[in-house]
């Protein structure tokens, strides 16, 4: 089954509280008590590997509670970074299209062959060719390093003034004037922004009001003054409203149950 432990095969999916491990090795699953019950004496051959004379032994420090589908990922977001800090020109840099499809293809190619190899002389030949690259192009990449945390600071302010009248009148409550909502990522980025590269300072601006604004939250927070009104009023409604309505539909259904009443043939 896919929900329930290799060893003693009581499924999991059915009991939030069991906690399980996942093998680093195959990948199997087994509950925290039969970890203890196999692994804490010593290594041990895994319960749901088949008997075979290729099974390896295993201890406990093998076993995780990340399951392979997130340490995929994790390693995918790993190597993905990796390649695109050396694979990383622009579409400005390209003067067709089909040029510029043909760069990202062959980046997405080198990742997909990291992520998925079919042997670990592929690897090696992949890296091979990424150091290659890299050194062809080692001017390109140190110039595009060094403009990387200016192109950082100029998009989150495009984000922050093109989403900052919708975010403002999503999130104030009603009556408020707008502008008082602060954009979430004013706090995220307030080093950033209190402090942008040295060739961005002129497009600072926007982000003059950043620190005392941030002063006033911090992440994982909410907005100063929200209250559960607040929130409902949200996109311009009265918080009235939804009394208003449901006071509407009761009367409208109970005048309804009325006349139905009213007009159903006495028995």
């Amino acid at each position: 089954a896919m929900n329930d432990c290799s060893a003693c095969h009581v499924e999991y999916y059915y009991n939030p509280a069991m906690r399980m491990f996942y093998s680093k090795v195959c990948d199997h699953r087994v509950c925290e008590s039969c970890l203890t019950r196999f692994f804490n004496p010593g290594p041990a051959y895994c319960p749901g590997c088949p008997v075979t004379s290729q099974r390896q032994l295993l201890s406990a420090q093998d076993f995780c509670q990340e399951p392979p589908e997130a340490r995929q990922v994790d390693s995918e977001v790993k190597v993905r970074r990796q390649v695109s800090e050396i694979f990383c020109k622009t579409r400005e840099d390209f003067e067709l299209s089909e040029d510029w499809n043909d760069y990202l293809m062959q980046r997405e190619d080198m990742i997909y062959r990291l992520v998925n190899p079919t042997s670990q002389e592929e690897v090696q030949e992949t890296w091979r060719q990424i150091d290659q690259y890299q050194a062809q192009n080692a001017e390109q990449i140190r110039r595009e390093q060094r403009l990387a945390p200016r192109k950082k600071f100029q998009k989150i302010l495009r984000i922050i003034e093109e989403e900052g009248s919708f975010h403002s009148g999503v999130n104030a409550d009603w009556g408020e004037a707008p502008g008082a909502a602060v954009h979430p990522f004013v706090v995220q980025y307030q080093s950033l922004l209190t402090c942008p590269p040295e060739d961005a300072r002129s497009r600072t601006p926007s982000a003059e009001r950043s620190p005392a604004h941030a002063r006033e939250t911090s992440p994982g927070s909410p907005v100063p003054g929200k209250t559960l009104a607040g929130h409902m009023s949200g996109g311009g409604h009265s918080p009235e409203a939804c009394v208003k309505k449901a006071r509407h539909f009761f009367f409208a259904d109970l005048v309804a149950a009325t006349s139905a009443a009213s007009s159903a043939p006495a028995t």
